[in-house]
């Protein structure tokens, strides 16, 4: 009798954009650090993803490539929600005062922050990265601080670039201390301490 089975077709596998697998990696990573208190293996993140190890290298290289893209995924949420937003504002500490507001709230509700601004912030592997960022953000800094001298609310004899220095270290220092304290302040209190230094900093009254 002739064997008139059916052939079984070939089975299609859907091959996931390369967009979206680096994502779900990033994703993963940041899972991982903020459940290991900041240490990473790639096999980890690449189980986590459901993907494979050798994926996750093609994609990022390295662990430092991974964790580059995991600290620079952050920052891009916290610049798209906060650092790129022009708010609104009569005066330039009203403005800087919400986005302040908004900032702390950020890290404060952030699971990945205490790892970032933490045990990852002098990772040499990240060095030029975060170097980069730094003068990024100083440069909008300045040019804020430049706006507001040009409008009356900032005192024109300070020099931009150094004042927005001193106000961004003093600020992340605030936050690195407040989402690392066991157990964290209020947000009010952290909200009242960061603001009134950087509106005293800037020669701004502030009860």
């Amino acid at each position: 009798m002739a064997d008139t089975a059916t052939p079984l077709s070939p089975v299609k596998r859907t091959r996931r954009p390369a967009k979206e697998t680096k994502r779900l990696l990033v994703a993963a990573a940041g899972e991982v650090l903020v459940e290991k208190g900041g240490e990473l293996e790639m096999g980890d993140v690449a189980k986590r993803a459901g993907v494979s190890t050798a994926l996750a290298h093609y994609h990022f290289g390295n662990k430092a490539g991974l964790l580059t893209a995991v600290v620079a995924d952050f920052y891009a949420r916290m610049d798209d929600a906060i650092i790129a937003v022009p708010y609104e504002g009569a005066r330039w500490i009203d403005r800087e005062q919400a986005r302040i507001r908004d900032l702390i709230s950020f890290f404060l509700d952030e699971p990945l922050a205490p790892v970032i601004i933490g045990s990852l912030q002098n990772d040499p592997s990240l060095g030029p990265e975060s170097a980069e960022r730094a003068r990024r953000v100083a440069r909008l800094g300045a040019l804020n601080i430049a706006q507001a001298q040009r409008e009356g609310d900032i005192d024109g004899r300070f020099d931009p670039e150094l004042l927005v220095s001193m106000i961004l270290g003093g600020v992340m220092a605030g936050l690195t201390q407040a989402v690392s304290a066991t157990p964290r302040p209020n947000k009010a209190q952290v909200e009242d301490e960061i603001i009134g230094f950087v509106a005293r900093a800037a020669g701004q009254h502030w009860p």
